[in-house]
């Protein structure tokens, strides 16, 4: 019998689906710097910074502006290209005349500080190797999708607009806590005993790294009545919700070891796990953060909603992974700090998680483009 869910396959398909895979002086544009000029012919420049592997891709036929591309999750140990390769979705941008750089990060996991500070020490590189670009944007995929939108926030000098793609708009502590600990913790009381067990829970230190991709699969298919009722409760589709409950897990757990605590709350009231619980008819078990580890999470992943710059956000239409509430919440943010007009969410296109048809990221930065 072919298995549906295996742990291999599960970690392949979630690096292909996530990744799309600084100095204070760093974030302001030198006003002395030189004007960009297009070289003679296409460079390619790879190399390290700081423990990040990042690469340059500057087209001959450059028009003078850059994109700084903000991958998604890795989990922990998964493998990783030397040099680092050019990042997907780009390509279109790339013969349109855009200069790419991206970084690889210095760290895997929900690296937010990492990320943020690889991303602006790789675009401050750029400046002293080419010049000032004339115009600099952010793409962020998934994760990226929160690390470009913090990046625009805490540099907001450095960056002239930001596309989200498929990515996280809301902060760590909402994201963990909503879209993470909330479908993972359900899983675990609608089919008790399937996820590694210990005596705190979710939050016990002893539990491993990750689950049994089969064993999470093998329960939900002996009872789809009640796999439905979940996939439907958190807009996960049923054939994907086993691959999402076992990367929720791996998040959880590796932010944990990265907090040095259980990192998020549970969330309850009437959009926590009240709600769930009445929707899916099963008492689910609260856990509260640990102090320090929740202060990590807020200091390294807050959003503000201040959106500097614009921003257009581009979920997709059906996503497993980050799903509407969390794709969309930076125009709540947005509009909560009196900011609205900055932020624009175009309709979902595609399925699956980063699932884009044509040139979708041309498109959507197109959209940031006009005046």
């Amino acid at each position: 019998m072919k298995k549906r869910c295996t742990a291999p396959i599960l970690l392949a398909a979630a690096i292909a689906a996530l990744v799309a895979a600084c100095t204070p002086h760093g974030a302001l544009r030198p006003s002395a710097a030189p004007a960009p000029v297009a070289p003679a012919q296409a460079v390619v420049e790879t190399g390290e910074l700081e423990g990040a592997q990042y690469r340059i891709d500057l087209p001959a036929n450059w028009n003078g502006e850059l994109i700084v591309n903000a991958h998604g999750y890795e989990p922990v140990g998964s493998p990783r290209e030397r040099p680092l390769g050019f990042p997907g979705g780009m390509a279109p941008l790339l013969a349109e005349g855009f200069a790419i750089a991206a970084s690889g990060y210095s760290a895997q996991g929900w690296a937010i500080p990492e990320a943020v500070a690889d991303t602006e020490r790789l675009r401050a590189h750029f400046v002293a190797r080419h010049g000032v670009p004339k115009r600099t944007w952010l793409v962020g995929w998934s994760m990226g999708g929160l690390v470009a939108l913090a990046s625009a926030e805490r540099y907001p000098r450095a960056y002239d607009g930001v596309v989200s793609m498929c990515g996280v708009g809301v902060s760590s502590e909402a994201a963990m806590a909503t879209g993470t600990l909330a479908p993972v913790a359900a899983f675990d009381a609608l089919f008790p005993g399937v996820l590694p067990q210990a005596p705190g829970g979710l939050a016990d230190p002893s539990l491993p790294a990750a689950p049994d991709g089969d064993a999470i699969e093998a329960a939900l298919s002996g009872n789809e009545a009640r796999a439905s009722t979940l996939a439907d409760h958190f807009d996960i589709a049923r054939g994907d919700l086993a691959g999402s409950v076992w990367l929720y897990y791996v998040a959880l757990r590796e932010l944990a070891q990265r907090a040095g605590g259980f990192p998020v709350d549970s969330a309850t009231g009437a959009g926590g796990t009240e709600a769930d619980e009445a929707a899916l008819g099963v008492r689910i078990r609260r856990y509260a953060a640990d102090p320090a580890a929740l202060a990590y999470v807020r200091s390294t992943g807050g959003l503000t909603g201040a959106a500097p710059v614009p921003v257009v956000l581009q979920p997709n239409a059906v996503d497993p992974i980050v799903t509407a509430r969390l794709s969309r919440g930076y125009a709540s943010l947005a509009a909560g700090a009196g900011r609205a007009a900055q932020v624009r969410v175009l309709p979902g296109v595609g399925e699956g998680h980063c699932g884009f048809p044509g040139d979708t990221l041309g498109q959507a930065l197109q959209r940031l483009r006009m005046p």
